[in-house]
């Protein structure tokens, strides 16, 4: 699976661009736990962004933010069970 490219537009004040991958992972995936375990998409944004950091932790409005196409990788669990 892999979470789609989209340009978005800030809208709010007071917005970060780990909450703005949060939400757009979220849109697509719709499972906490799975975003929540989610390696390398903050840092493929800002990869797809690099004039980003300029602007800080806080996003101004009206700011055009890409978030790329990212693979969803699913490394095999190393969790041993009692009855594996």
């Amino acid at each position: 699976m892999k979470i789609p490219q989209k340009r978005i537009v800030v809208e709010l004040e007071d917005m970060s661009l780990d909450l703005i991958c949060f939400h757009h992972a979220m849109a697509v995936l719709g499972d906490r736990a799975q975003v929540g375990a989610l390696n390398g998409y903050l840092e493929a944004t800002l990869e797809a962004n690099p004039e980003i950091a300029k602007y800080g932790v806080l996003l101004p409005r009206g700011l055009t933010v890409v978030l790329p196409e990212f693979a969803l990788h699913n490394p095999q669990s190393t969790v041993k069970r009692l009855w594996d």
